[in-house]
């Protein structure tokens, strides 16, 4: 086990599994980037679970027919079962004290996320019910236009358009109940909007920085500064195509956008967001196993001080700021 404890702001585990690899189960053991098994060994203290919603081309086909709304409920069950089935191993967690808790009894923490808040198509009250269930972090978008605003496409950022007269209801009313809110794939005129809009901290749960590898779905300077401003983070995306032109994902490469935003906007403005299971590049240090590797190989550029943050205390500072109940 590693000696610095691990919190990761995003993975796809849950509907990569349930509907491109259609497993009947998956967290405990399996062949893709992160199971619960392999987290325990690697250290991890919190680990967030993304209901990732298909939209786009083919996203009716791999919704299985289903509403964006139906998928999540369908998405949610199965969440829950797997929480069930793995209980001598993992535990809800809605906010700092049930992390502290668990980890107590020795039992890893999940947090529900959603990312693309299509599902909320402009009615406020599905923010109050997916609150409910337990939800603690939203992906405002992702590829496509939703009710909350627009996305960042592959090909140039969106400067123009931002958060939809909804989205920012949708964010009043996240920074009310205890929702972090999450600008990865967020447009950057919709970025700006969230930063002026929001009263708690926000994040960017799996993006890197621009000024190291263009891809539009990193954070330029000014918003890796604006961030850190809102006590916010960002969450380093293990993906090759928001690293480098390499088309493998190495360790350096993460370091490199890792010193750079710590550069910027400093040491409480930096985390994971690993997108684990939702990205189709080669990994040099395979799946959630690799943090070994990872983070042996920050602990020779950063202090004691800024591995504890970076690994998991930054997130637990948020949690704690944003996720009251």
């Amino acid at each position: 086990m590693q000696p610095y404890r691990i919190a990761d702001m995003h993975c796809d585990t849950i509907v990569h599994h349930m509907v491109y690899r259609k497993d009947p189960a998956c967290l405990r053991k399996n062949d893709g980037h992160l199971d619960l098994e392999r987290l325990k060994a690697a250290g991890s203290l919190v680990q967030c679970f993304a209901l990732f919603i298909p939209s786009g081309e083919n996203s009716l086909k791999e919704r299985k027919g289903l509403s964006p709304y139906d998928f999540f409920q369908a998405a949610y069950a199965r969440y829950l079962g797997e929480l069930e089935e793995n209980k001598d191993i993992v535990r809800r967690a809605r906010n700092l004290a049930e992390v502290m808790e668990n980890d107590a009894q020795g039992l890893l923490s999940a947090v529900l996320t959603i990312e693309d808040g299509m599902l909320l198509d402009g009615k406020l009250e599905r923010v109050d019910e997916i609150y409910e269930k337990g939800v603690r972090l939203v992906t405002l978008t992702w590829n496509t236009e939703n009710s909350l605003g627009y996305p960042n496409l592959p090909d140039a950022p969106d400067t123009e358009r931002g958060l939809k007269p909804f989205g920012f209801e949708a964010v009043e009313r996240m920074n009310e109940l205890g929702v972090i809110v999450d600008v990865s794939h967020l447009s950057d005129a919709g970025f700006y909007d969230v930063a002026r809009a929001c009263k708690k901290p926000f994040v960017a749960s799996h993006s890197n920085a621009r000024a190291v590898y263009g891809a539009p779905r990193n954070l330029t300077d000014d918003m890796l500064r604006r961030l850190a401003d809102c006590g916010g983070m960002t969450g380093l995306n293990f993906a090759s195509y928001f690293l480098s032109e390499e088309k493998v994902s190495t360790a350096s490469a993460l370091l490199t956008h890792a010193k750079h935003i710590v550069n910027v906007a400093g040491e409480d403005a930096l985390g994971f967001g690993s997108d684990f299971d939702g990205i189709s590049c080669a990994l040099e240090f395979g799946g959630c196993e690799g943090f070994g590797a990872i983070l042996g190989l920050f602990e020779k550029h950063f202090t004691p001080r800024q591995m504890e943050k970076l690994t998991h205390k930054n997130f637990l500072r948020i949690l704690e700021a944003c996720c009251f109940a």
